[in-house]
């Protein structure tokens, strides 16, 4: 198989590059930067959680503890609205670190 056999998607590439930049970024203690892609996902694919859980990360490497939560509770509506998307142990991950969240705000 050759990459013209492969139906490439531009949008899919971007918001994976968006996406997985703000793990770097986070990384990379730029948090400024991934505050802009955070906001470059969410204006350009609504539609789709990256935004909301990069955001959540993103609050959470600045210690802003309740933002991130408030952001990971978007996630959990966001895969009850869309279940054909999510595999089941999705929620759970989310509600673990919202307490893992909560438990470190005492």
């Amino acid at each position: 198989m050759t990459h013209t056999d492969i139906d490439f998607d531009p949008d899919l590439d971007r918001l994976e590059r968006l996406s997985n930049g703000v793990l770097d970024l986070i990384a990379a203690v730029r948090l400024a930067e991934g505050g802009q892609y955070c906001e470059a996902l969410r204006r350009d694919f609504p539609d789709q959680h990256d935004w909301m859980e990069r955001t959540a990360m993103l609050h959470e490497a600045r210690g802003e503890t309740a933002l991130a939560i408030a952001n990971f509770e978007k996630c959990i509506t966001f895969i009850r609205e869309n279940p054909d998307g999510f595999d089941p142990e999705c929620e759970e991950w989310y509600r673990q670190k919202i307490a893992g969240l909560k438990a470190r705000m005492g």
